[in-house]
């Protein structure tokens, strides 16, 4: 439970048996099954919150909803500035009305506090769904049904199949013999099935006296879910069980058993294939693990968002200078221009502060629209939508496993085009995490997985495990016994399985009975590639003579080849079918006839060095007229060779005729065998059924692996165990802690070789190992091993893991085999394959029992746990005997090198964090282009101090300055970069800034965020990107700019972690360099459009002040001030942000260097700025002294010849500022569609008809326009004058577009629009746009 280290809450007298928390070191104190005291003997007693289970996820009560939304909507700088003007508007003699200010405010904040409001009302009412379900718990050892709410730490919980956990709970017992299998998909994403168990050495008690087995003593809750601390003190009557039978003297710890994350149920997770579990609660409510993890963490900020703050800086500065000059403008006219007092009536005689105040705020009121107050509004609207283009993007879909792409985000859309660095993982995540064991190294040899055989280096041929020596079966059993896999499905054959038997035996409905053998009976089960070479013929074959005269010296023609009648039906002869020939007294020689059976190889003949004999012979079709007429004329016709048997179903076999060959055909003979043919080999009927019957056993073996349905937590293990399965030795499951094992071969101790003469009659053979202890794999080990007890009584321990860490445990004995393992495993890794490295040794029973003693006093401590264990763990791994190494292949993803070439080529520096060793990564590094191939490689590996890190420092630092020109990549692994971050951090930092390509290999999850965070810190202030796929990456997403994620095969904690999620690495270059392109052009146009049509409408205000004194008075409506940013130039902007595209998809993706036009932020550059606001003022400029100079000319322009007053001035001022300002986005725009244009003319339409309708009323919201516009809009003149200002306002505009379609080379204001020699969206002037 989450506490105060200095809280303590005192137990109610009525608490017999209640529960605390430790004020001195923070322990949890739990007595089991206690919960029911205070709920059965006091249940109206107001529970303290930390007894409580409510999940508590809304964030308002109705007390302080009203105030808490407010207070956090106000903190918005945006907010918070209009709210100031608001209150300065209604304090006041306001130039405007103050509901130009207010009506839109109150509109923002009341639109977001209904949503917040009805959001965390459904927050709330999904909160009681879970705290009012009924859950079932032992109270006074009977099961009663109580509200999940209701339940307390000590309370015995019973969880049913199929339902969820409802708190954090230490298993005590279940059905499945102390396993509960569950899933955590809500906590870390993934979907396999894990196993926990119940606590090793826990007495085995009946469900009513779970009770008396003592009290639980943990750590406080924290967020970690994979790390659990705790243990269960048991009463002095009771002592825990030992794991194997001891004498009581030489055990300790008789009464502590240690708790661990392998014991504890986390709310959020839900039981699977397990009836009933018993478990006790330890965290309830808003302290367990899942609601730990739920707290909001902090927001990535845009740096987008950075300039946007600029450019606002750079306009309230600009607001304040404006309103500072207009009040000394005020001042000096009513000082010194005195004769407009007389008729305002105003006498200056002392000037007060309030005077002061009124005139100053005045101008601040009439100008704060600079600032546009629907900004923030289109941003947000703008990124959200914009993110639908992600998930629905067709080619970031993956089909395989119907996965699009996620947005966790959309606050970073335009980041994805800012990217400057890209950290990446390497397992899972440029490759494919799919592991397939390819070789392995065993007693100093090297042996290559061919088919269901191994085959030794610089062998031509494969052996079955069973033929090979006991060294080899003793490093697979090793690797079938040193894991943590499950088996999550059956191997028994109940009467489903015997179904999917029948219907994988039936295939080909013609295969005769004789291919239908139970998966029992399989013995030897081969690969097409081995059936080849050492094909054999098992059914009785008749020769006979075709001319006694044409048989020389013995040979003999082969008249025809078929089994006799009763071959395929008899018992004797169905044995005969699965016997091989094992010497050659088993060729039968028919000397009184001359015959000679032609020898077959076989396996066993080549181990004993016996000569293949194959016949081959050109064949012809079948028979026919034809070949009659030719045979009567002693002529052969030319037929296409084939072979006399094709390989066809077990029916056509046996209906098939009989193959007479030619009378030209030469006579068979072991002389003739040497010659050189090139017809295909001539194979019997017996071989060919034996083909296809090994090739269903084949699947048949596949199918019963399928079914035992394996699941890891790390895919070498699974791909290490099902490579045993298919090699022989089958882990079919560990219940009880007992390891099974089936064997299809009889393996002999007292031999090299397994007895090949018995092994045709041996059944498969069931080998079980108890389990004793598992020291589990952690990032800082590197390593896992399991100790295990024989059925001789005989304990082993097996170690697997890094060589690094590994190979140092050996003893001395195995020091030869260590070099040459060592030399093999640097082979494996040149060639791209993740090798691990397996050893043991035997431990007596009293070492066991020291060193299980001393682990039990280590997971019993509550403080320093890690340390403790750890240091016990290593004293047990010493001294083992090296069995070999393992090499799978991890394959790169599909277009990866494609990928990671054109990231290059944009100018993003790639580096690879891996926790892999140096030459497997530089061997990926090199066949995935990470690396360039004319890349200068420096090296800095094995460093021991800092002085040697220093000296490597120096030599890179010469070389980069040496050649600068030349591109080089930077390779560093674990204990080299350790130093670095410690001792010179920022000399390492820029060092490999200024490298093309790094390499980081060893590293730990830590150190990759780390890494991340100091390049982070770099004076160029790079925008960093990480990618990963699995939990060990999440720190390294989390640190980074924007966070990217696979949804891989190590779950999908990436994935949720990620600002963006995505099946493959492939979709990177799509997601970079095409959407972070728009994305950044988009948000780009969008912020300087806005600033720039505000500069419009302002500049408008500005210059009528200087004609009207700086009076203050507004020549605008407060209408048009209210609806100019909501609804006359939103639209158009808001739907070109998002579909503009200046380049088309194409051109983005085969021309990288295209990102480097907006990396950087270059579109938010102030020279794009600079132009844009040049532009608006000429606008402002050209739309106002136009229409001033022509209303002082002759202001009648009315239709009867009257003149137009002053409000026809402003409405005429406003009219022409919105057609411009929409225009203008119609010109610049590229990607113009019929959408498109319908907004910019529904923007002006809006804004004619809204006008239209306002000025048919008196409203007397501010001016009176009653029938103005109306009057204007029957105006020819006005017209006119119109639209030669709209065509002097834009003809700049409309020139330098003129210039552009003349490939005239220029730098336009619109950002990002430099003309590069590419073709552009453009060819009709207008496009349908998909959204």
């Amino acid at each position: 439970m989450s506490h105060e280290g200095e809280t303590v809450y005192r137990k109610p007298k009525f608490w017999r048996k209640g529960n605390r928390i430790s004020a001195t070191d923070g322990t949890v104190h739990i007595k089991i099954g206690a919960g029911f005291n205070l709920s059965n003997d006091h249940p109206k007693q107001k529970k303290p919150p930390s007894q409580q289970n409510r999940i508590i996820s809304t964030k308002y009560t109705l007390l302080t909803f009203l105030p808490q939304n407010l207070f956090e909507q106000f903190r918005r700088i945006a907010n918070f500035y209009f709210l100031i003007m608001t209150i300065i508007a209604l304090s006041i003699d306001s130039p405007v009305s103050p509901l130009t200010s207010l009506i839109p405010l109150v509109f923002v904040i009341a639109v977001t506090a209904a949503k917040q409001g009805y959001e965390d009302f459904l927050r709330y009412r999904a909160d009681n769904m879970v705290n009012k379900s009924m859950v079932t718990v032992v109270r006074n050892s009977i099961e009663t049904d109580v509200r999940c709410e209701d339940i307390v730490p000590g309370d015995l919980v019973r969880i049913s199949r199929d339902c969820d956990v409802p708190c954090d709970l230490v298993l005590l017992k279940s059905s499945d013999n102390g396993k509960c299998f569950i899933t955590t998909a809500n906590l870390d994403g993934e979907t396999n099935l894990k196993t926990l168990v119940v606590p090793k050495g826990l007495p085995d008690v009946d469900i009513p006296k779970l009770y008396t087995l003592g009290s639980i003593e943990c750590e406080q809750s924290h967020t970690d879910l994979y790390s659990f601390n705790g243990r269960i003190v048991l009463p002095n009557n009771i002592n825990r069980i030992s794991v194997i039978p001891t004498d009581m003297e030489l055990q300790t710890g008789l009464h502590n058993i240690p708790l661990m994350a392998e014991n504890l149920m986390l709310r959020g997770s839900r039981v699977r294939n397990t009836e009933w579990a018993i478990a006790c609660a330890v965290y309830t409510g808003q302290d367990t693990k899942l609601a730990l993890n739920s707290k909001i963490t902090k927001n990535k900020m845009s740096s987008s968002e950075q300039f946007i703050n600029k450019y606002l800086a750079f306009f309230i500065v600009l607001l304040l200078a404006v309103v500072t000059v207009s009040y000394f403008m005020k001042r000096y006219f009513d000082l010194h221009h005195p004769e407009h007092n007389s008729y305002l009536r105003q006498v200056f005689d002392e000037y007060v502060v309030s005077e002061f105040l009124q005139d100053y705020f005045s101008f601040l009121i009439l100008f704060n629209y600079l600032i546009p107050i629907s900004l923030y509004v289109t941003i947000e609207m703008h990124k959200f939508v914009g993110a639908f283009f992600l998930e629905w993007d067709p080619h970031l879909y993956d089909e395989e496993t119907n996965q699009p792409c996620i947005v966790n985000t959309s606050d970073l859309n335009e980041e994805l085009g800012q990217i400057n660095i890209l950290f990446s993982d390497k397992t899972g995540t440029l490759t494919k995490n799919i592991m397939i064991f390819k070789q392995c190294s065993i007693n100093g040899k090297i042996y290559m997985k061919q088919g269901r055989g191994l085959q030794e280096k610089d062998r031509n041929y494969s052996l079955k495990i069973g033929e090979c020596s006991k060294s080899v079966y003793t490093f697979f059993e090793a690797l079938a016994i040193c894991h943590t896999v499950q088996v999550a499905g059956t191997y028994e054959e109940d009467e489903d399985r015997a179904d999917e038997e029948q219907s994988l035996l039936t295939v080909n409905a013609d295969v005769p009975p004789i291919f239908h053998k139970s998966l029992e009976e399989l013995t030897d089960i081969e690969s097409i590639q081995e059936e080849v070479d050492f094909i054999t013929a098992r059914h009785t074959v008749t020769f006979s003579h075709r001319n006694g005269s044409n048989n020389r010296n013995g040979n003999v023609g082969v008249d025809e080849i078929r089994p006799s009648s009763d071959t395929v039906h008899t018992k004797s002869t169905r044995l005969e079918l699965h016997k091989r020939p094992l010497s050659l007294s088993n060729i039968q020689i028919m000397e009184s006839s001359g015959l000679t059976t032609p020898e077959i190889l076989s396996r066993e003949n080549l181990l004993l060095k016996k000569i293949q004999v194959q016949e081959y012979k050109r064949t012809v079709s079948h028979h026919n007229d034809d070949d009659d007429k030719n045979r009567r004329d002693g002529i052969m016709t030319h037929r296409r060779t084939k072979s006399s048997v094709p390989f066809s179903t077990g029916a056509e076999i046996m209906s098939a005729h009989s193959v007479r060959p030619s009378n030209f055909q030469r006579n068979v003979s072991v002389r003739t065998s040497t010659r050189e043919y090139y017809a295909a080999p001539q194979y019997t009927e017996a071989q060919v059924v034996e083909r296809q019957e090994s090739m269903l056993h084949r699947k048949e073996l596949e199918s019963f692996i399928d079914l035992l349905d394996y699941q890891a937590s790390s895919p070498d293990e699974k791909a290490l165990v099902e490579a045993c399965a298919r090699l022989g030795i089958i882990f079919l499951n560990d219940n009880n802690d007992i390891y099974t094992l089936r064997l299809r071969m009889k393996r002999k101790a007292d031999t090299d070789f397994m007895d090949i003469q018995n092994m045709e009659d041996e059944k498969n053979e069931i080998v079980q190992f108890k389990r004793l202890q598992v020291l589990e794999f952690t990032s800082d080990r590197k390593r896992m091993s399991v100790i295990v007890m024989d059925k001789f009584g005989q304990i082993w321990i097996y170690t697997k893991g890094a060589e690094s860490h590994v190979l140092p445990l050996c003893n001395s004995k195995s020091n030869h085999v260590s070099l040459l393992t060592q030399k093999h495993i640097n082979e494996f890794a040149k060639e791209g394959l993740r090798t691990l490295a397996v050893a043991r040794r035997k431990l007596t029973k009293t070492e066991f029992i020291n060193f299980n003693n001393q682990l039990i006093e280590a997971n019993s401590s509550l403080t320093n746990r890690a340390e403790k264990v750890e240091m016990c763990q290593r004293k047990v791994e010493t001294g083992l005997d090296l069995l070999g190494a393992t090499a799978v292949e991890d394959a790169l993803q599909d277009n990866v090198r494609d990928t990671l070439v054109s990231i290059r080529a944009a100018g993003i520096k790639v580096w690879v964090l891996t926790g892999d060793k140096v030459e497997t990564a530089l061997n990926i590094a090199l066949s995935c282009g990470h690396i360039p191939d004319n890349a200068g490689k420096y090296f800095i590996v094995e460093c021991k101090n800092e002085a040697q890190l220093n000296g490597h420092f120096e030599a890179l630092a010469r070389e980069l300055k040496r050649n600068s020109g030349q591109e080089y990549a930077l390779l560093i692994d674990g204990m080299s970069l350790s130093i670095a971050l410690q001792h010179a951090s920022e000399k390492f930092r820029d060092l490999a800034y200024k490298c093309h390509a790094v390499l980081c290999c060893r590293l730990s999850p830590l150190q990759k965020c780390e890494v991340v965070h100091l390049v982070k810190s770099h004076p160029s202030k790079p925008v960093t990107g990480a990618i990963g796929d699995g939990a060990n990456d999440v720190s390294m997403i989390q640190e980074a700019h924007v966070g990217l994620g696979i949804v891989g095969k190590e779950g999908r904690q990436a994935a949720r972690c990620a600002d963006y999620a995505f099946a493959n690495f492939s979709m990177l270059k799509r997601i970079v360099l095409l959407h972070g392109h728009y994305f950044s052009q988009r948000l780009a146009l969008l912020v300087l459009y806005f600033f720039y049509k505000n500069v419009v409408f302002m500049g408008v205000q500005l210059f009528f002040q200087a004609n009207s004194l700086f009076s203050s008075q507004s020549i605008f409506d407060s209408l048009f001030l209210t609806l100019f940013n909501v609804t006359y130039t939103t639209l158009p902007i808001l739907f070109i942000s998002i579909t503009e595209k200046i380049y088309d998809e194409e051109t983005l993706m085969t021309q990288p260097s295209y990102y480097k036009l907006i990396s950087g932020n270059k579109l938010f550059s102030w020279r794009y700025f600079n132009s844009w606001m040049f532009i608006g003022l000429y606008h402002s400029i050209i739309v106002y002294f136009f229409a001033w100079i022509i209303w002082n000319d002759n202001s009648a322009m009315y239709a009867e010849g009257r003149t137009m007053n002053f409000l026809c001035f402003g409405v005429f001022m406003v009219h022409n500022v919105v057609v411009v300002v929409n225009l203008k986005l119609l010109i610049e725009a590229i990607y113009k569609t019929y959408i498109f244009v319908a907004t910019i003319w529904l923007s002006v339409f809006g804004f004619m008809g809204t006008t239209f309708v306002y000025n048919l009323f008196n409203a007397g919201y501010d001016m009176n326009l009653y029938m103005v516009y109306t009057k204007m809009l029957t105006s020819w003149i006005f017209w006119i004058l119109s639209s030669l200002i709209v065509v002097a306002a834009l003809l700049p505009d409309l020139f330098f577009k003129a210039l552009e379609a003349l490939n005239f080379r220029f730098r336009t204001i619109f950002p990002g629009n430099e003309v590069m020699g590419t073709k552009k969206f453009g060819p009709k002037l207008v496009q349908t746009t998909y959204l």
